[in-house]
């Protein structure tokens, strides 16, 4: 895995008794495909950019099938899910969070590194 700089939005989720849990997301129309991705058992991110031609027809667990989270060390095919959908709170829950499908203005978005699968 190595890092990669997405555009992405920020957005703010909730939990029972927790507000403003800050969570990011990407948007098609940037002129790439990427999405971005959760270890659920330790909440580190990740990046898939979708228009790999080597990733034609595969799910995130597929491509990530040989990789192991560098933070947590778990085998990604089995915890990867699709952020920020879902995500793991910094007190150990899980959450759901769906964006906005009206893209924000560009103005709005800002660049975040993610470490990606599968290159």
């Amino acid at each position: 895995m190595k890092p990669r700089l997405v555009r992405c939005y920020r957005g703010f989720a909730s939990l029972p008794g927790r507000f403003n849990i800050e969570v990011f997301y990407a948007m098609p129309g940037f002129g790439y495909a990427s999405k971005l991705f959760t270890c659920i058992e330790c909440g580190e991110l990740f990046v898939i950019d979708f228009e790999n031609p080597n990733f034609a027809g595969k799910t995130a667990e597929q491509i990530a099938a040989n990789a192991q989270c560098p933070k947590c060390g778990k085998r990604l095919e089995e915890s990867i899910r699709a952020y920020p959908e879902s995500f793991r709170a910094d007190d150990g829950r899980v959450g759901h969070f769906e964006p906005d499908r009206i893209i924000p203005p560009d103005s709005e978005s800002i660049v975040k590194e993610f470490l990606e699968i599968g290159v």
